[in-house]
């Protein structure tokens, strides 16, 4: 049976409609890591999320996918999610901490070797959206299904009336997320009402975005590196304190 949470929560009649077709329930699909098969291999997801309002109309590859997905990448350690937009596109962000070179650089602000890195350039800079508010919801916390935020751990519970929030539920780690969009010239744009499809658009699916957020992951621990390797030669090269004698 699906249900729909939130306070007074009011599903709309094609809310009620894809969730009725849907195989998978509203909200979040796993009390702890679970295993979900993506591009051809398996990741270990702390999250999974399913949101009905946010799945477009019509046959496509998005009735087989989740809504939000959080990782850890296993290569890098680095957070990583993919987010269902209102438009029905998906969005990839990684997550890097403060002692990270790019850690609060704006979108626009990253140089071309790493926004290249992804499928039409990084177009999202910004800070964990823990305890974030909704202008729409007269200041009410975001639900965890729409924010870009880590957290360590998966939610024991899917009471979204009391826990609404990562600081209720979640051990939160403070990171800073560069991500990129798939809406662009070319891209098939599902959800939106004021986009004409082309023959030639091609819907960016989840193994699609899982492999520029792999990418991303990648090519931002080569800059971590790189950047603790400089320091260590520096530290190195550094002149010895001065001995009792010198002083």
């Amino acid at each position: 049976m699906v249900k729909f949470t939130g306070r007074n929560s009011k599903p709309t009649k094609r809310q009620i409609k894809l969730a009725e077709e849907s195989d998978i329930p509203d909200g979040l699909q796993n009390v702890a890591p679970v295993s979900c098969p993506v591009a051809k291999t398996t990741i270990t997801a702390l999250q999974v999320y399913h949101s009905p309002e946010r799945k477009p109309e019509g046959n496509g590859p998005w009735n087989r996918e989740a809504d939000k997905v959080a990782w850890v990448d296993e290569h890098t350690g680095f957070g990583c999610i993919m987010l269902r937009q209102t438009d029905g596109t998906l969005s990839g962000y990684v997550g890097v901490g403060p002692d990270h070179p790019l850690y609060g650089f704006d979108a626009a602000a990253v140089p071309l070797g790493i926004s290249d890195q992804v499928h039409g350039g990084i177009t999202y800079g910004k800070e964990c959206e823990v305890n974030r508010t909704e202008l729409r919801a007269k200041g009410k916390p975001r639900q965890e299904r729409y924010t870009v935020c880590h957290t360590t751990r998966t939610r024991w519970v899917q009471d979204y009336e009391n826990v609404q929030t990562t600081e209720d539920e979640f051990e939160h780690e403070e990171l800073w997320w560069l991500g990129f969009d798939t809406n662009h010239a070319g891209d098939l744009i599902p959800g939106d009402p004021h986009h004409t499809p082309r023959k030639s658009d091609v819907y960016r699916d989840q193994s699609y975005v899982y492999e520029h957020c792999v990418a991303l992951a990648k090519r931002l621990k080569q800059v971590s590196d790189r950047k603790s390797a400089s320091r260590s030669q520096a530290a190195a090269h550094a002149l010895p304190p001065p001995t009792k004698e010198e002083r």
